[in-house]
């Protein structure tokens, strides 16, 4: 999913799109986690978490939250 040419379109967006991308994370309709790793290159998901998409979606929706990201 993550090579697929859409989401690299997406990726190549950048840091506007990131705002979209929490919104999506937010509904649960997508994981775009890749995405927002390779944007912002920052990964806020604990070890533990990796693979628990509610924590790792609540990691990325707190990390957004604290860089002031609005969506």
């Amino acid at each position: 999913m993550s090579m697929h040419p859409a989401y690299q379109q997406i990726i190549g967006m950048g840091k506007p799109v990131i705002p979209l991308l929490l919104r999506e994370l937010e509904k649960k309709s997508g994981h775009w986690f890749w995405a927002l790793k390779s944007i912002s290159r920052e990964d806020p998901v604990p070890q533990e978490y990796r693979g628990k998409v509610k924590e790792m979606t609540k990691a990325w929706l707190e990390w957004g939250k604290q860089r002031g990201y609005r969506w």
